[in-house]
């Protein structure tokens, strides 16, 4: 069986080799980016959203009452990534959803434990937390407790290593992709839900995530013909 190809023609060493340096070079200026937020923009941002959201009471008791899914996000994307690659390999379906299968199912639960490492390392604050006891602004090393636990936002880790493998297989899905990122972007910082950095932070988590799990799953010689 032939194997479908992906969106668009893509030379797989140039991709590769572009993207993963714009991906390192990008670390000194996320992390310049994210040391100005800290000591220049979070924190007044977040009052800004207090201010002029939160004086809504309906929006800030709706918002203050979603629940955090991403855990069963993580795992459900991560069990149907995994049952869709078993099944399209198990009936040489070697194609790109295949592969978008076998990369999510890697590059997902990567980004999760990720962010979940780097939450009790770094130990910030949550933006709520903080706005009900100011003094507490910072990080507190290694003590990742439920309060301190906002840096980096795993919604962007997670969901940007998601959508990082359509954007590498599937290339007529990045503008969507995109906007949804902004989108979930907006939503964490317009309900105090984060800091920006810790946004900018997770983004750039999931971006590595992503990378890894191609590292790990996507050099597939079975693949050749639709890896990007």
């Amino acid at each position: 069986m032939t194997p479908e190809q992906p969106d668009s023609p893509i030379r797989p060493n140039e991709y590769r080799f572009s993207y993963n340096s714009f991906l390192l070079m990008g670390f000194i200026p996320v992390v310049l980016a994210v040391w100005y937020c800290v000591r220049h923009l979070d924190t007044g941002l977040a009052l800004y959203v207090k201010q002029h959201a939160f004086g809504n009471s309906a929006w800030a008791r709706y918002t203050s009452s979603i629940p955090d899914a991403l855990l069963y996000i993580s795992l459900s994307v991560t069990t149907l990534a995994c049952a869709g690659f078993w099944y399209r390999a198990s009936h040489a379906r070697l194609d790109a959803t295949t592969l978008t299968c076998k990369l999510l199912a890697c590059a997902v639960p990567l980004s999760y434990a990720a962010k979940s490492i780097l939450k009790y390392v770094f130990g910030r604050i949550n933006t709520r937390v903080w706005l009900i006891a100011p003094h507490e602004y910072g990080f507190h090393w290694f003590q990742g407790s439920e309060q301190y636990s906002g840096f980096p936002s795993g919604h962007m880790a997670v969901f940007t290593a998601l959508i990082a493998v359509f954007w590498r297989l599937h290339p007529r899905l990045r503008g969507v992709g995109l906007a949804m990122l902004l989108l979930l972007a907006g939503a964490l910082i317009a309900t105090n839900y984060h800091f920006l950095s810790d946004v900018i932070a997770g983004t750039y988590v999931g971006l590595l995530a992503e990378v890894l799990a191609w590292h790990i799953a996507g050099r597939d010689r079975r693949f050749q013909g639709v890896s990007g």
